[in-house]
Parts: C-alpha cells; structure tokens; sequence
C-alpha cells in the first residue's frame, strides 16, 4: 500500500534546502580530506595523518592543530623560507616522529627531493638509531613503495641502522649529538640535545654549548642553503635553546607550552593554514622573556630588564603571525591526549620546576625555591607504622663556619605522606663523627635504616667500610650520590610542593626550616643534603616484608 506523500510548509522549504546544501558540503570536505590522505603528497601534515598507520597499526591517530603548526614550519624549510628551527613543546607531542619519521621520508618521497642527506642525533646514540629505523621502516613498506618506489630506492649494500643511502646519493646518519663529526648534511635535525638529568650537570650544558656552536656550523653541505633544526623541551635557562635565543643566531623559534600563557604567545614568520592567525605584525623578540615587543605598541627599553636592553636594541624587526589559535590563560595544549587531570598530576609528580621547564617551555633557574615555608606542615606524634630511614651528611671539620654532620630522620606513613622526625646537625672532626652517628642510630632504634654517603675512590670505601662495622647490628648502607646537590633534592622538593610532607614539632624545628627553605642557595647546605640522602634511600628501598634488610656497601 503506497504511504502518503508528505506535505512541507513552505516556510520549512528553505530550512530543509540550507540543509541539504551543508550535507553536500560536508561529503565534498570529506572526499576532498579522503583524497588528500590518499594521495599524502600535498602537505606534511596529510602525509603524517596518512602514514601513521605504517608505524603505529595499534594506536589511532590523534590529531591535534600543533602537529599542523610543526609541519608548516618543516614545510617552510622544504620551501626554502626558513634555515634555522628551534621547536619547543613539551614531552608526548608527536615531536620526535613528525622531525626525525615523517619529515625526512616526505621530502625524499612526495617531494621528490632524494638527494637530500640528513644528520639525525639526539642526547643518546639509541634515540637517532630508533628514529632511523622507523624512517627505513616506512620507506621500504609496501604503502610507501606503491606511490613512491619510482622516485629512488635504498640501495641493499648501504642500508645499515647508523646509515642509509638511495640510488640518487641521499643519505640519512644517526649519531649521538656529542658525537656529531664526520658527515655533513643538508639537514641536521637535533631531537633533545641533552636529557633532563644531563642539563643539570654544569659540565653536560657546556659540552653541549661547545658542540651546539663550534661543530654543528661546520656539519652543513651548504652553509647558505643547508637547514639546523632543534626540538627540545626547555631543561635550563643555559641549554641550547637558551644559547641560541641569547645569541641571536637567527632561528625561527617556535614555542608552544601545554598551558597558554597570553603575555608569551609565539609568533613566527611562517604564515599558518591550521587557522586564522589574523593580521600580521612587526615585532622584535626578548629572548629572556620569550615576549615579542610589537613595533609601534610597546617601548621595549621600558618593559625589558636592564640586562636585556641592549639585546632587544640590536634584535631584528620581522614581520611575524600568531601560531597559537588558543585564547584563555591556561587552555591546553593538547587535551585529547593531556587533559587537564593528566597536566595536573604531572604538575604534582614533577613540582613546579621541572614542570615550567618541560611543559610550559619556561626553565625557571633550579637553584632557588626548591623549599618553601608555607608548603610543610606540622605532626603532633608519629602515626603507627611508620618506616623510618636517617640520611647523613658528613663534613670532618670542627672549623668555625664551616659544614656540619648533619642527620636528618625521615619516615614514610601508612598513608603515604612522609614525617620529618629530627635532625642533628653538630661541628665534629673524625673522630667526633662516628660517635656522633653510633649515638644517633641507638636512639633512632634498630627498625631506622642508616643511609650514609660514599666519597668516590678507595679512600671513600675505607671510609664507609669503617662506619659500617662501627654500626653493627643496625641497617645501614653506603652509597656514592649521583647528581648535583639540586637533582638529587628534586624529588624531596616535589613531595613538599604537593603537601605530602609533614614535620614532627620538636625543638629543632626553627634551624631545619631556616637552611631548608634556603637551600641551596644559603651558606649551608648539609640538611638539605642530609634531607636528599634520606628520602631518596627510602623511597628507593622495598617496603619491609619482616625479613632483616641486608647490610650493603657499594663496591
């Protein structure tokens, strides 16, 4: 039986053309995007939506429009436009794969560009053999071979893991960045320099310093034409980024911090596709606030510090875009895969120094701040359970001024919080010292761990040998610190930040907070240190299962 027609109101007409029409325009978007994907060789940004698959089969693509804002400035490279990249964002930003992956096999394929030769290196030697391979695994998949195997081909005698050449005499090497001599390359794509532990060596930021500005120039096949491009999160006021910045050595910066700060939004001279960056502006750049000063608006020499002046005088007026789209103080990043209770335990988890630097593209100087007042809280009596370890300091002095044998006594609740218990902090010599420690450890107990520090050497394994056998029957330990005094705090600094950590009222308390709260930036140092040494043993060591931990000395 035929339905009946249905009759439209006249007035509903209109609405239901409007709507008919944006249906068209959708699906004609979409085939358009599905082409585009399709064919991966109009933009890089279409190529990485496309060839994801190849590397990653188990995990979808998750896009987001700082992926696009990476690829245009890649893409201003291929074009010529730009020869010097730093990229900042933080860690899990697809950062590594759209650089070392994607980039180098798009412009040896679509681009059809072959005979580029390019360095990859990054702080470990692993890193740029990983992100070779990846790039070698995508070239010689079937995906790739299909639209591109007619433009060159991996020659079988040169296709090693460290280096590959094709048949028209392009290359890819990979090479740790300490270690970047021999090759010179038409692109030298650096993917974290230094690791978050080497950048608070003072030692590893020179070495790096010393090979980012004496070797890299002499790496390239033309200085004029040849591209150094950087993509780091920022570990240190002094890391390569830094340098670059303070130096003025002409890179395109390009920073994007997890959570948008209005007063550091980036401006590049790539004019960006992914959205409307509005008018472009001129503008000279203050690398010590990363503020762009535009022309005409602000007087720089009233806004920047007087150490800055001079540096903003002699910086170069660009014509610039917005490359942040974001809008609200504090929008994300990428909150498809960072939302905003993943930002804030990681804010938690890492404190918030190290999060400034990693996430929002902004090293605060870690020298200071690491303990703040307001950020310890007070214990009446120690809750049952409790499990105790005492870390030490020793200095064999009895020198007016000079640094104490401090002993500081942590625990770790059943709750998880941590319990400062007591300190002792004495001028001894040698001698004064073992006493000292004996006397100690009778009246912390049997059940308190005894975490003693180790002088590197044979003189500092005598040392701790002997203290071990004066200590007799008690848990104790020796070990040789890793790290300067500030890494080794960090993650103390972190469980104060967060309110975890609390202090057992007690006569002592005024000297521990007045160095604490200092360190280690005040004259003294041990109960800080003594603070490290003790939290870092306990919560490094297994919680107690009823058997006698092992008495340990590090050989």
């Amino acid at each position: 039986m035929n339905q009946p027609l249905v009759s439209l109101d006249q007035a509903e007409i209109p609405i239901l053309q409007e709507t008919v029409r944006a249906e068209r325009q959708r699906r004609a978007a979409q085939k358009a995007f599905d082409q585009d994907i399709e064919t991966a060789g109009g933009s890089l940004v279409s190529y990485i939506r496309a060839a994801w698959h190849v590397l990653e089969p188990a995990h979808v693509y998750i896009h987001g429009w700082h992926i696009e804002a990476i690829a245009e400035h890649l893409e201003a490279i291929t074009a010529g436009q730009i020869r010097r990249l730093i990229i900042n964002v933080p860690p899990g930003m697809t950062k590594s794969m759209s650089v070392s992956v994607f980039w180098p096999t798009w412009e040896w394929g679509p681009k059809r560009l072959p005979h580029l030769r390019t360095i990859s290196t990054a702080y470990r030697e692993h890193l740029a053999l990983r992100d070779n391979r990846r790039a070698k695994n995508l070239i010689q998949s079937l995906w790739y071979q299909e639209r591109w195997g007619d433009v060159f081909q991996i020659k079988p005698d040169k296709a090693g893991e460290r280096l590959y050449e094709n048949d028209h005499e392009g290359w890819r090497a990979g090479m740790p960045f300490d270690s970047i001599t021999g090759e010179r390359g038409d692109r030298i794509n650096i993917d974290d320099p230094l690791s978050v532990t080497q950048a608070k060596s003072t030692a590893r930021r020179t070495a790096a310093k010393e090979t980012f500005l004496e070797a890299l120039p002499n790496r390239l096949v033309d200085p004029k034409r040849s591209a150094i491009t950087m993509i780091m999160q920022r570990l240190h006021e002094e890391d390569p980024t830094g340098i670059a910045l303070a130096k003025n050595l002409g890179y395109e910066h390009l920073m994007l911090p997890m959570e948008f700060e209005p007063d550091r939004r980036c401006y590049s001279v790539v004019m960006p596709r992914h959205f409307d960056a509005g008018l472009p502006i001129e503008a000279r750049y203050d690398s010590g606030k990363q503020i762009w000063y535009k022309e005409g608006e602000n007087d720089p020499e009233k806004q920047v510090p007087d150490n800055r002046v001079e540096y903003v005088k002699l910086a170069p007026v660009k014509t610039v875009y917005n490359q942040d789209p974001r809008t609200a103080d504090g929008d994300l990043l990428f909150e498809a895969r960072f939302p905003r209770e993943v930002v804030e335990s990681d804010r938690v988890s890492l404190g918030s120094g190290p999060f400034a630097g990693q996430n929002q593209q902004r090293p605060a100087p870690r020298e200071g701040n690491l303990f703040k007042l307001a950020d310890f809280k007070f214990m009446d009596a120690i809750p049952d359970g409790t499990e105790f370890c005492r870390g030490w300091d020793m200095a064999a002095t009895e020198t007016a001024g000079a640094a104490r044998t401090a002993g500081v006594k942590i625990g770790r609740m059943p709750d998880g919080g941590f319990l400062v218990a007591h300190l002792v902090a004495e001028m001894a010599g040698p001698f004064d010292v073992k006493k000292l420690i004996k006397v100690t450890a009778e009246r912390d107990g049997y059940d308190c761990e005894i975490a003693l520090p180790q002088d590197p050497g044979s003189a500092g394994k005598v040392q701790a040998a002997d203290l071990i056998a004066h200590l007799a029957g008690f848990v104790v330990s020796a070990k040789t610190a890793t790290g300067d005094k500030v890494t080794r705090a960090l993650p103390f600094s972190a469980q104060v930040e967060a309110g975890n950590v609390y202090l057992l009222r007690g006569p002592w308390n005024a000297e521990y907070l007045d160095e604490i709260t200092t360190f280690p930036d005040g004259k003294r140092k041990d109960i800080g240190d003594a603070s490290a040494e003790a939290f870092n043993r306990l919560t490094r060591t297994p919680q107690k299962t009823g058997f006698a931990a092992p008495i340990l000395i590090e050989k």
